[in-house]
């Protein structure tokens, strides 16, 4: 099989790698910078990589404001670009492809599938953003989490696990969350549970998990000058990062963590998504 690696991350230099050893074919683009194995070789031009290719993986996320979300690349590429030059047929795996890509994929006869939309994935994917989470904050901060107070913003996925691993360290956490039925399951858990409209300052951390501004200026103003924030979901995050550097707070934002905590894990969690994804489509 013919795999073109487009653009991504240390996960996407690591899984061409793992894939090359699988026996698969590989191809490159944009990703001149990177450190690839030599066998794969890295194509001049966007349409020799993906010329004959049966599956195309482009980033995770696919695009950072309007282009492909490449930094080994030599040069910026549009995402149109890309798109443009896939054939009709090839399966093209991504990231968090908007209703735009995913809409101009169907009409052009491919065959997308998003990595965030596959359960294997997301789940492993939360469990290595959450310890990557946890040792941020061990990383980043002069306090131990032992004793130390913390707000989990959001219950889903990454919220559940990373208050599992914050109160097995120790911490006091406390759940903010918009459904009642979620801080109920909180509540169960041993966690303080509150709605974003009830929360007031005293924590030493705040984890924000959820893509929408949940946290606002009131709640912002009320937290000690010492406490560190720290944003895992996309944009816009749940709060006003400028507002809260203003008030002198100090803010971290680590969307797509386990590309930088543990890339060579998250290559592997890829990898057996891809196998799935890629046996599902044959049968």
């Amino acid at each position: 099989m013919k795999v073109a690696v487009i653009g991504g991350d240390r996960r996407a230099v690591l899984l061409a790698g793992l894939l090359q050893r699988d026996g698969e074919r590989l191809q490159s683009f944009a990703l001149e910078r990177a450190e690839l194995p030599e066998e794969i070789p890295r194509a001049e031009h966007l349409q020799a990589a993906l010329y004959g290719a049966d599956a195309v993986l482009l980033p995770l996320p696919v695009e950072k404001g309007g282009l492909l979300n490449a930094p080994y690349a030599r040069l910026p590429c549009r995402t149109e670009e890309v798109m443009d030059a896939l054939w009709p047929g090839q399966i093209v795996f991504g990231g968090m492809f908007s209703e735009r890509l995913r809409q101009q994929a169907v009409s052009q006869g491919l065959l997308p599938v998003d990595w965030m939309r596959r359960p294997g994935f997301v789940i492993g994917n939360a469990a290595l953003t959450a310890e990557g989470a946890v040792g941020l904050l061990l990383q980043e901060s002069e306090r131990s989490l032992c004793g130390s107070s913390v707000l989990v913003s959001g219950f889903g996925r990454i919220g559940r696990l990373l208050a599992v691993k914050l109160k097995a360290l120790g911490a006091a956490v406390t759940v903010a969350a918009r459904r009642e039925e979620s801080r109920a399951e909180a509540e169960a858990r041993g966690y303080t549970a509150l709605p974003f409209d009830t929360l007031s300052g005293g924590f030493d951390y705040v984890v924000n998990t959820v893509p929408e501004r949940v946290l606002g200026e009131a709640f912002l103003c009320c937290l000690p000058e010492t406490a560190l924030l720290l944003e895992l979901a996309s944009a816009p995050g749940g709060y006003d990062r400028n507002l809260a550097e203003n008030l002198g707070l100090r803010c971290l934002a680590a969307p797509g963590l386990p590309g930088r905590s543990a890339p060579q894990s998250a290559a592997e969690l890829l990898r057996r998504e891809f196998r799935r994804a890629m046996k599902e489509e044959r049968e």
